[in-house]
């Protein structure tokens, strides 16, 4: 029966300690029927209690094995020092014909501290609860004491029986709560498994979800990182099933549907990439990878998927197509531009002469304003060459701005616009000081015109996170989500007299700065920041 417990469970579990420990039974059982039940005259045949007591020991290190394979620990080489000299004592005793109580006394004393150890490490270091350590472990160390006890009780015919029906079934008691501990164990070690992936679950960065769809569609689990993403308790998704599709935006609900209904009949699937409305009403980018779930019947019953936030990752792609198109343009300007203006300046030219000849003068004021304007635009143009390099050198970037303000105030006072300034000490920045001021100006003057009469633009520095920042903020109506996304494309503009120019050469004189540019708006007006590298910083 022993043997056929152990042998199932390790058909079953194909655990390792399980086979050698199938191996310890099959030998101690051979032993009982070869030796113990009489069938060879052992007792006084010197090979026959060798063959005993090598079969005893070796039961003994396998049990010892198998142990510190179950509880994880490594093998003591203390064991095996321990069985050898017990055989080679033994072995002197047997050669020189002791009585068969000290032959025994050594082979049972190390199957007795066997059991005993046994017993005990169970105890100490098993981590399940229930009863099946306790009753394996003290079933071991009373086994133990049996085993001890044998060679003095083995000349008494009584006590000797009794101590082999007590063995029995303490070996009994031994197979049925190693069942019981194993079902212990591998519960325990389930649901240590489970609260180790929850808790890789829990704190993903990623969101995590199942969505059940039978008997009822509704999200049966989603990761805490939702909050974090989208604004959106995991408790709000559990109560309604749709808050995830009425987040889609609606320009990508289309492709998101196609998607969700191609899940249901594939195996696998590319990602998806769709923008979500986040509670604060702000638009990010997402990545969708979903996996269908499917019952015996073939049958969808269930979606499990993963949700990206990939925002920064798709800033950085406009950001890259901005600058592609920006050296578009610049490869375009360095080849045209020169082109067009050097005709224009003899056309300006000869306009100024026949003006100076002309009573009517009005007519040629026009043509030569708008010719001049014409001129500003190849100008600018030409700041979005691809090879123009700036001439860096250590400046201050508050001696730059104090050096435009009178122009700035002059321009804010026509306007009917307050100058707030506000300038921090900061450290010296490496810059091309023509470039820093056409990029202060430009955006100074889409301030100004971005306001009505009576607002006010704010003009600050400081020195914050290792970074010198540059600040203008207006109390405008904010830029439009469709011409954020697009900001510093040339020729994008809201103004009905700009060119669109003006933000892309801001992008262009920052990408050689090595400066960084953010933007925040709203109802209430723009910010931009520009970060500067403090010149010690700056290889």
């Amino acid at each position: 029966f022993i043997i056929s417990a152990y042998f199932y469970f390790y058909l079953l579990y194909r655990e390792r300690y399980m086979g050698i420990w199938l191996v310890s039974w099959i030998i101690f059982i051979g032993r009982f029927l070869l030796f113990d039940n009489g069938m060879f005259n052992w007792k006084r045949s010197i090979w026959g209690f060798t063959f005993f007591q090598i079969m005893l020991i070796s039961c003994g290190l396998m049990f010892v094995w198998g142990t510190h394979i179950f509880l994880d620990k490594p093998f003591r080489k203390n064991w095996l020092y321990s069985a050898a000299s017990t055989f080679i004592i033994s072995s002197i005793f047997n050669v020189l014909n002791f009585s068969l109580l000290y032959k025994l006394l050594l082979p049972n004393c190390f199957g007795g501290f066997v059991c005993i150890w046994i017993g005990g490490t169970f105890l100490r270091h098993l981590k399940t609860e229930g009863p099946g350590k306790l009753i394996m472990g003290y079933a071991y160390i009373l086994w133990g004491l049996f085993t001890l006890f044998m060679p003095i009780s083995i000349n008494i015919a009584w006590l000797s029986a009794w101590c082999y029906v007590a063995s029995g079934i303490l070996r009994l008691i031994i197979v049925f709560s190693m069942l019981l501990l194993y079902f212990e164990k591998t519960r325990a070690d389930l649901s240590d498994r489970e609260s180790r992936y929850r808790l890789l679950t829990e704190n993903a960065v990623d969101i995590i979800f199942h969505f059940q769809l039978v008997p009822e569609d509704k999200f049966a689990y989603i990761s805490p990182a939702v909050f974090k993403i989208t604004g959106y308790t995991p408790e709000e998704y559990y109560s309604n099933a749709e808050l995830l599709h009425n987040q889609i935006h609606t320009d990508d609900l289309s492709s998101y549907e196609n998607f969700v209904t191609t899940c249901k009949h594939a195996q696998l699937l590319p990602s998806l990439t769709v923008r979500l409305i986040c509670k604060d009403k702000k638009t990010i980018w997402t990545e969708h990878k979903y996996v269908p779930i499917y019952d015996e019947a073939k049958k969808i019953v269930a979606i499990e998927g993963i949700i990206q936030d990939i925002n920064a990752r798709k800033n950085l792609e406009l950001m890259a197509a901005k600058i592609d198109k920006m050296n578009i343009v610049g490869k375009m300007a360095v080849s045209v531009a020169h082109e067009i203006r050097n005709p224009l300046t003899t056309v300006i030219g000869y306009l100024q002469i026949m003006r100076l000849k002309e009573k009517n003068k009005d007519r040629y004021d026009l043509m030569i304003e708008e010719l001049n304007k014409t001129t500003t635009i190849i100008s600018d143009y030409l700041l979005l060459a691809q090879n123009k390099r700036a001439e860096l050198k250590n400046g201050n970037l508050n001696e730059v701005l104090m050096k435009l303000l009178p122009s700035i105030r002059a321009k804010a006072n026509a306007a009917n616009i307050s100058i707030n300034l506000n300038l921090m000490d900061i450290p010296e920045i490496k810059l091309d000081e023509n470039e820093v001021q056409q990029l202060f100006l430009n955006l100074v003057r889409n301030g100004l015109e971005a306001m009505s009469s009576g607002g006010e633009l704010t003009i600050a520095t400081s020195f914050t996170h290792n970074k010198v920042v540059l600040t203008i903020r207006d109390q405008g109506c904010g830029i439009p989500e469709n011409i954020l996304e697009n900001l510093g494309t040339p020729f994008l503009t809201t103004k009905n007299t700009g060119t669109g120019l003006g933000l892309s050469i801001c992008y262009q004189i920052a990408n050689r700065h090595h400066a960084a540019i953010n933007i925040e708006t709203g109802n209430h007006g723009t910010t931009f920041y520009i970060y500067f590298e403090p010149s010690h910083l700056v290889a």
